[in-house]
C-alpha cells in the first residue's frame, strides 16, 4: 500500500515532446534540476529555529537592561516632583523677589516666575549680608551693561566676593596703611611696594587679584600676617650701627673719656 501511494518519477522528455506537438517550445531543465535537487538534499533545519535560541539568549539581558532604565527615569521623575512640590520659604520667596524687582523680564526668562529646584537651597543658605552683597553685585553689572543676570554658580560665588565698592574702601585703606582685617593687613606687608608702583590704570584690577588672592590663603588657613618671632630687629646694617659696635667692643657701656672730662669740667664749675 504505501508503494502504491509513493509518486513517480515524471518524464520529463515525453513532457516536451507533447508540448512541442501542441507548438508551445518550453525547456524543463529548470525543472529537471529542481526535481534532483529535492531528491539529493537531505531536509535541513529551518531557519527560524536559530533566531529563536538567540533571542531567547538576549531577552534576559535586554530586559535588564530596560528595567534599569525605567527606574532611572522613574527616580528623576520622582526627584523633579519632589523639587516642584517643595515649597519655598519666605526667605527664600523674599530674595527670588528682591531679584526679580532688580533684573525684572530678563529673570523671568532665566528663573522663571516662582523658585524651583537649586535656587531653593542656595536661597536657604544665604544670609542678610551675603544677599546686600549679591544685589551690589547686580547694579554694579547693571551699570556696566551686563543686562542678564548671573547663572545659579554665579550667584553663588558672588555672595562671597568683594563688590567694586568695597575693593575701593578696601584700597583706601591700605593706602593709609590703616587696616581693618587680616586680608588688608597681608596685602600691606606683601604687595604695598608693588601697588605703589603700578600705573594708576592697573592698580584696581591688581588690587583685586592681591584681594582674592589673601582671601584663598584665608580660606585655607594658610594666611600669615606676624612676623616671625626670629626676625633680627635691625634688618639692614648702616654706618650708625657699625659706629655703636665697633665702640661697644671697645668701652663697653661706659662714655668716650672725652665726653666723660667735658662732664667732669661742668661739674667742677
Amino acid at each position: 500500500m504505501s508503494n502504491s501511494n509513493k509518486p513517480k518519477n515524471l518524464d520529463f522528455g515525453a513532457m516536451e515532446q507533447k508540448l512541442r506537438k501542441m507548438g508551445v517550445n518550453s525547456n524543463l531543465d529548470h525543472l529537471k534540476r529542481t526535481q534532483s535537487n529535492s531528491e539529493v538534499s537531505p531536509p535541513q533545519t529551518p531557519s527560524s529555529q536559530v533566531p529563536a535560541t538567540q533571542e531567547q539568549q538576549i531577552k534576559p539581558q535586554q530586559i535588564k537592561e530596560q528595567q534599569t532604565q525605567l527606574m532611572a527615569a522613574q527616580q528623576s521623575i520622582a526627584t523633579t516632583n519632589q523639587e516642584n512640590e517643595r515649597a519655598p520659604s519666605d526667605w527664600c520667596n523674599y530674595i527670588f523677589g528682591t531679584l526679580l524687582s532688580i533684573y525684572e523680564s530678563t529673570w523671568i526668562k532665566s528663573y522663571g516666575r516662582r523658585p524651583t529646584g537649586r535656587f531653593l537651597d542656595f536661597a536657604d543658605s544665604v544670609t542678610e549680608a551675603e544677599l546686600m552683597r549679591i544685589m551690589q553685585h547686580c547694579r554694579e553689572r547693571l551699570q556696566a551693561g551686563e543686562k542678564w543676570p548671573p547663572i545659579m554658580g554665579e550667584l553663588t560665588l558672588l555672595k562671597n566676593q568683594p563688590t567694586e565698592s568695597e575693593l575701593a574702601e578696601s584700597f583706601n585703606r591700605v593706602s593709609a596703611k590703616d587696616p581693618q582685617n587680616q586680608i588688608e593687613k597681608w596685602i600691606m606687608q606683601n604687595k604695598g611696594y608693588e601697588l605703589r608702583r603700578l600705573p594708576q590704570s592697573m592698580i584696581n584690577k591688581r588690587f583685586k587679584e592681591f584681594y582674592l588672592e589673601a582671601q584663598s590663603l584665608q580660606e585655607k588657613g594658610k594666611l600669615v600676617t606676624e612676623p616671625p618671632k626670629a626676625l633680627a630687629q635691625y634688618s639692614v646694617k648702616n654706618l650708625v650701627d657699625v659706629k655703636r659696635e665697633e665702640y661697644q667692643r671697645k668701652h663697653g657701656g661706659e662714655l668716650d673719656p672725652r665726653i666723660q672730662a667735658i662732664l667732669d669740667s661742668k661739674k667742677e664749675s
